[in-house]
């Protein structure tokens, strides 16, 4: 499946995304499909390393097992370890400053374990790439203006 890309402008500070992005525990508070997060290692630095998330998905529910890395200072990147419906799932959020705002990528490649007409997938990655970003962005907009 090829690689789902969306960037958007934030206002907010590169640190303070990175810092919402890399609090996996609150996900469930501004993306309603996580039903719930838990860190299940952590690196000695104290950053998660892996992780297990409960969704619900167009309405399908799945555990998933994500391996958690940090390649860069502005980068976090997720890579599936064990799940329900993909046999492959990648994800990487970067952000870049610019000025007062923003740059906010998120790459998302998966691989389902059935059989998909790869157009129905990718609109479907699409989709919850739009939705995913764009709540990250609010998420990010709405504790920077308080």
């Amino acid at each position: 499946m090829p690689l789902v890309s969306k960037t958007v402008e934030v206002d907010a500070s590169a640190e303070a995304i990175m810092g919402i992005v890399a609090d996996f525990e609150k996900y469930p508070e501004w993306n309603e499909e996580i039903k719930g997060c838990w860190v299940l290692a952590r690196y000695n630095d104290g950053r998660p390393s892996q992780l297990r998330l409960d969704v619900v998905v167009q309405g399908q529910s799945g555990t998933f097992i994500t391996a958690v890395y940090y390649p860069g200072p502005n980068q976090i990147y997720t890579v599936l370890q064990q799940g329900d419906h993909f046999a492959k799932q990648e994800q990487k959020f970067s952000v870049v400053p610019i000025g007062s705002t923003s740059l906010l990528t998120v790459d998302l490649e998966v691989e389902t374990k059935l059989s998909i007409p790869k157009t129905m997938v990718k609109k479907a990655i699409s989709d919850t790439l739009d939705y995913l970003a764009d709540n990250l962005k609010t998420r990010a907009e709405q504790l920077a203006a308080k």
